[in-house]
């Protein structure tokens, strides 16, 4: 019993060593990362109030009134914005809550342990992080996943330890081992749970542009053929749906409006997105920009055609793949009606 006592107040002397060794710069890396978090929710809730929005305008002109689910829709999008804005300022202003204290450990750890960009981890998850955020933001965040990692772990390891000495002292015997794995086990999945959403993130995101790409192309290009210019045909396909891929045209335009160079505002999108189909068009839409392009129409009839090809490739590849999956079930349902027919009928012979 003593030696738990002491292993668990060792723990806890770890944990608060790592947190308050943490000098200014952890804590601003923190405090910064978190601000960058807040800022994607304004972004992102801000694109789809806007679609919302216009989705509301369409139905007044046709209908003279607007879905009231789309209204009450708005109204939490923009709660949900009031309430980014309101933390992002908390943050600003230098201030963490209790909950913080768990990260800002971890980074003291990554510190102690002298990990960087060339360690293995990092630059793992840095590789994937990149896929949807920008450079700077990928490593900052790549840290913060990281450091919330490692702090859950051993603040998990603290719970665990002191829930293991308060069951045993209570006489629980054997089952306070289930006590002290409970502690851990719910800190380090909270902690190892955005760590491996990256990967969720990264697989639905492929698939949504993938999913989106022929019908946002299909319409660009039918506006470019009736003579429209590439830009308003780009602004008028990203309002036209929802999904990821309207989401980051919407991003583009945004930036657009914010006067960023177009180049530039392409260039991300071309970044995040991340698509074979998706790097031709924005690299189109590029080369337009800076040299203009006569045959940019006919480049987006190609394009349109590849991609309609390419979906119903992958639509077929997806088929095939859920039929897969159903063949052991099948086989087991197959297996089971047998042994329903054979039972009862071998059950009427005398032997």
């Amino acid at each position: 019993m003593i030696i738990l006592i002491l292993l668990a107040t060792a723990a806890f002397i770890v944990f608060v060593y790592l947190f308050m060794t943490a000098n200014d710069n952890l804590t601003t890396a923190l405090i910064n990362c978190n601000i960058e978090n807040q800022e994607e929710i304004v972004l992102k809730s801000q694109i789809e109030l806007n679609m919302l929005l216009e989705a509301i305008k369409r139905e007044k002109e046709r209908d003279g009134k607007a879905d009231k689910k789309k209204i009450k829709k708005g109204r939490r999008v923009k709660a949900k914005i009031d309430s980014a804005q309101k933390l992002r300022a908390s943050y600003e202003k230098g201030k963490i809550s209790v909950l913080d204290i768990i990260p800002l450990a971890g980074y003291r750890l990554i510190q102690m342990l002298g990990w960087d960009s060339s360690t293995p981890m990092v630059k793992n998850l840095f590789n994937k992080c990149i896929q949807y955020k920008e450079k700077k933001e990928a490593m900052n965040y790549t840290v913060y996943l990281i450091a919330t990692l490692f702090g859950d772990l051993l603040f998990g390891f603290v719970v665990g330890m002191i829930g293991l000495v308060i069951a045993m002292g209570a006489g629980l015997g054997g089952r306070s081992v289930i006590v002290a794995l409970l502690g851990i086990g719910i800190f380090g999945f909270m902690g190892y749970l955005p760590y491996d959403a990256v990967n969720t993130t990264i697989t639905k995101r492929k698939e949504e542009i993938e999913d989106e790409f022929p019908q946002v192309v299909s319409k660009v290009t039918l506006l470019t053929v009736a003579g429209m210019e590439v830009s308003r045909a780009w602004k008028l396909a990203s309002a036209s749906g929802t999904g990821t891929l309207y989401e980051e045209m919407n991003r583009v335009n945004i930036d657009l409006e914010n006067n960023v160079p177009p180049v530039e505002a392409y260039s991300k999108f071309l970044r995040r997105c991340n698509n074979t189909y998706t790097t031709k068009l924005a690299t189109a839409i590029i080369q337009n920009t800076q040299k203009g392009n006569s045959e940019i129409v006919s480049l987006f009839k190609s394009l349109n055609n590849e991609s309609w090809l390419e979906h119903k490739h992958n639509a077929r590849r997806k088929g095939e793949k859920i039929q897969g999956k159903l063949t052991f079930p099948t086989m087991l349902l197959f297996l089971g009606i047998i042994i329903m027919i054979m039972v009862p009928a071998m059950s009427g012979f005398n032997f």
